[in-house]
């Protein structure tokens, strides 16, 4: 249940806590229902993802802890509050009246139980209901509820053991019509979230006297999802569809079942299932069974490369796709199998990157040409599409120019942990994200057009940073792709020591090189300026990093930028998957929230 795999709250408070708790519980009659056919595993999908968007909806703002409620009240608009009374209110009797579930909705529930829901779990013959409130308030109970301050104990006692003994009841639906289901399918959107809403008069009247931010659409868009301010709206569309990329784990049935289910609806959800399907099924293709794709590999002979150009990374000229970027790779020519595993590695990466601009544009990647090999040279090449001709890294920027705006650089480190916020969310590890991997392009430097001076003309606008360093990458959990190249495309003083160690590689180890590089954007400052060659692993961090450096953060960018960075750095190595996303969800949340 989304629920349980997020965390809510065991103690709900207050009317809109009530409303939230029973529609959530309300939804796992359905995400809980077994022994589905194909078409119904898919249709019962699209309400897993309607459930999720709920849940984390109402985590984000503390619905069952109360914290929405103050946040309403605060507000001096009670037609604000009436108004997410009222979505939930018609959520919560959409998902629970059994009887309009069956005629309406087309389900059939093979265990021949009630029509309607009350709070112990009981009914008369006939679906005539027992005089028992109902588990969650509805519009009556909402107004005695306000009236009397809070439901009983003895209530909310009740209606959990109702609600879980309706559980064991109700994972026995089954689809009878998917024509009708696929109309619920359609109201669960328009009540829950963003989705349009069936036309609903009395509710588009109400939020348009609401005044609300958002332009109001013809047909009632986004719902509860207008009490969100609009700055944070993508970072709840990437919680959600984390959260539910998470629950899927590694099993491709449910990857494969989200994607069909988010076909043409969720179009950033359909594209992540996709690439984490991807990446596994990349992974666990057995070594001796693999084949190049011919496809994407570049002859050397269709690429212009500069004499005497860097050996790690070069522009080059490809005679179809005009400007390019190569990474480089040594290889041992008597290492046959080093050499067959640096071939997969960036046959998979070449595959996965492809058009990964397009199809995940938070990752903030470079689109691939394809991989080459140098022989002359002993090394393989990934070959990427330039958006321009020339580029600079973070790390040259910082070195050679003045600070940019505070503002650019919060956004900056926002962008940032937003692209390894998705990475992660595909279960791929980076393993080499320091500032020599983070590009930028000339159209990032548009404010020079228009500058009056020379010295403003040098200050980029770094909206737009690049992610690569790509060549040592690794999907998590992979063991064929842990082969480190010889010429590791990051700095040492950039890795968690317990990867110095020669630790397996994972999510907190890449949060604490994105805690090194936010430290850098904030300091404006490249760390090798404060690194002795003398400075073990350990005394970098806890010595020079933690104790000198990120203390002085704060004057410079803020308490809640030097906090985020404290965060990232200290992230324990001993964190599940899951809450290292969580960890990222917080940085990438602090990092919107802080206005200069």
């Amino acid at each position: 249940m989304a629920a349980e795999a997020i965390g809510t709250a065991l103690a709900v408070v207050g009317v809109l806590g009530q409303l939230f708790d029973g529609c959530v519980k309300a939804y796992s009659f359905f995400t809980t229902a077994a022994n589905l056919d194909v078409d119904s595993q898919r249709l019962f999908c699209k309400v897993r993802i309607e459930e999720m968007r709920l849940v984390v909806w109402g985590r984000d703002w503390g619905v069952a802890e109360g914290r929405l409620e103050a946040h309403l009240e605060s507000t001096r608009n009670p037609q604000l509050r009436a108004l997410a009374m009222q979505i939930l209110e018609e959520l919560h009797g959409t998902v629970t009246d059994f009887r309009k579930l069956r005629e309406k909705y087309g389900l059939v529930d093979e265990g021949g139980s009630s029509d309607s829901l009350d709070v112990k779990g009981r009914t008369s013959k006939g679906g005539k209901k027992s005089p028992s409130p109902s588990p969650s308030p509805s519009r009556r109970a909402s107004r005695d509820e306000k009236a009397n301050g809070c439901l009983s104990k003895s209530s909310t006692s009740s209606s959990d053991r109702g609600w879980k003994k309706e559980f064991s009841l109700r994972a026995r639906w089954v689809i009878s019509d998917k024509d009708k289901f696929t109309a619920l399918l359609r109201d669960l959107r328009g009540i829950s979230l963003s989705h349009p809403f069936p036309p609903r008069p009395h509710l588009v009247a109400k939020l348009a006297a609401v005044k609300l931010t958002v332009p109001l659409s013809q047909d009632f868009n986004d719902g509860l999802e207008r009490l969100f301010p609009p700055s944070h709206l993508p970072s709840y569309e990437r919680a959600w569809t984390y959260q539910l990329l998470e629950s899927a784990q590694r099993d491709l049935a449910q990857l494969s079942l989200l994607e069909k289910a988010a076909t043409g609806v969720y179009p950033q959800l359909t594209a992540s299932a996709t690439l984490k399907s991807l990446r596994i099924n990349l992974d666990t293709k057995p070594q001796a069974s693999f084949k190049p794709t011919f496809a994407l590999k570049v002859p050397r002979a269709a690429l212009d490369i500069p004499v005497g150009a860097d050996r790690r990374r070069c522009q080059a000229r490809h005679e179809r796709a005009g400007d390019v970027i190569i990474e480089w790779v040594d290889y041992d020519p008597q290492a046959i199998e080093e050499r067959v595993a640096h071939v997969r590695r960036l046959d998979d990466l070449a595959r996965m990157m492809h058009s990964a601009s397009e199809c995940h544009p938070d990752l903030h990647s470079i689109d691939c040409v394809g991989y080459t090999e140098d022989t002359p040279n002993n090394r393989y090449g990934l070959v990427y599409k330039a958006p321009a001709p020339t580029f600079s890294t973070l790390h040259s920027l910082i070195s050679d120019l003045k600070a940019p705006d505070l503002n650019d650089r919060v956004k900056l480190a926002h962008t940032l942990a937003v692209a390894l916020w998705s990475l992660h969310s595909l279960d791929w590890l980076h393993k080499s994200l320091c500032s020599s991997n983070i590009l930028f392009f000339p159209s990032a430097f548009s404010k020079s057009a228009h500058s009056t001076t020379a010295n403003a003309a040098l200050v980029p606008a770094i909206a737009k940073p690049y992610l690569t360093g790509f060549d040592a990458s690794r999907p998590d959990l992979d063991t064929a792709l842990s082969v480190v190249s010889r010429n590791p495309s990051i700095a040492t003083l950039h890795r968690h020591p317990g990867s110095l160690k020669g630790r397996p590689h994972c999510k907190p180890f890449d949060a604490y090189s994105l805690g090194l590089v936010l430290l850098e954007i904030g300091l404006w400052k490249v760390l090798q300026a404060y690194h002795k060659p003398h400075y073990s692993a350990e005394r970098w961090r806890d010595k020079v990093v933690l104790s000198a450096l990120v203390p002085g953060l704060g004057s410079k960018v803020g308490r809640r930028y030097r906090e985020v960075v404290e965060m990232c750095l200290k992230a324990s190595e001993d964190m599940t998957s899951s809450e290292a996303g969580k960890l990222m969800e917080t940085v990438v949340t602090t990092l919107e929230g802080i206005r200069i």
